[in-house]
């Protein structure tokens, strides 16, 4: 479901009042949780700077966990899926102005299950591959926004994009509408919806979005989702 939509894009600069602080920042540590009627997901990680600054041009790694559970109902059946992902993705960051991009790429783990068992499945149990992910930060003016992330691997031919705007409000957070859409080997999903970006309580930043999904089984309803993220 979620398939990593919710990760968060790279935050804007070091000197904006939304995020950072007046020290170099070596380690990003993130986490969240997405939810529908007929799903939900989990996702912990972490970016780290080793030349000692996430805000500088240069070499990073990325470390991400996520574990995603489906419900899938059939006239005669009731299927539940569960998809395990980790990787560790060697990345680049690159800020020329207002636009920040990372590239990242590496290797990638996913471990498939479905209950009740289908010993047919082809993805059925731990698969190893690789898999290629960008995130990109832009703000055209002070007062707006545009950030988009896109990730796809080698494993079952998944991917995950998610794109949005947002406008700042009151120098607190930006707000504003997201589009993502992914996909895996079970189903295929799009969303489009709200989100809220930046806000900060103390040392952590939180994220939400809300709106409409449907899926490639022409199931749909709202999504929610929340993420943190902590600066060191």
């Amino acid at each position: 479901m979620a398939r990593s939509l919710a990760q968060p894009a790279s935050g804007p600069p070091l000197a904006d009042t939304l995020v950072g602080g007046s020290k170099p920042e070596r380690f990003l540590f993130f986490s969240g949780v997405d939810l529908w009627r007929n799903g939900q997901a989990g996702y912990d990680g972490m970016m780290l700077a080793p030349q000692g600054d996430l805000n500088k041009d240069g070499f990073l790694i990325r470390l991400f966990m996520s574990d995603d559970f489906e419900r899938y109902d059939t006239p005669t059946q009731h299927f539940t899926t569960n998809i395990f992902r980790a990787s560790v993705l060697p990345g680049w960051r690159v800020k020329r102005g207002n636009v920040e991009i990372k590239v990242f790429a590496g290797p990638a783990l996913e471990s498939h299950a479905l209950k009740p068992d289908v010993p047919t499945d082809k993805l059925r149990g731990s698969n190893f591959g690789a898999r290629i992910a960008t995130e990109l930060w832009w703000e055209p003016t002070p007062a707006m926004m545009v950030a988009a992330a896109a990730s796809a691997t080698t494993i079952g031919s998944g991917y995950s994009a998610r794109a949005a705007a947002g406008w700042r409000l009151w120098d607190r957070f930006w707000i504003g509408p997201e589009i993502a859409a992914s996909a895996d080997e079970y189903s295929t999903q799009y969303r489009i919806g709200a989100h809220l970006t930046g806000f900060k309580t103390g040392p952590v930043e939180w994220s939400v979005g809300a709106g409409y999904l449907e899926d490639s089984f022409d199931r749909n309803g709202i999504y929610g989702r929340i993420g943190v993220l902590f600066r060191k």
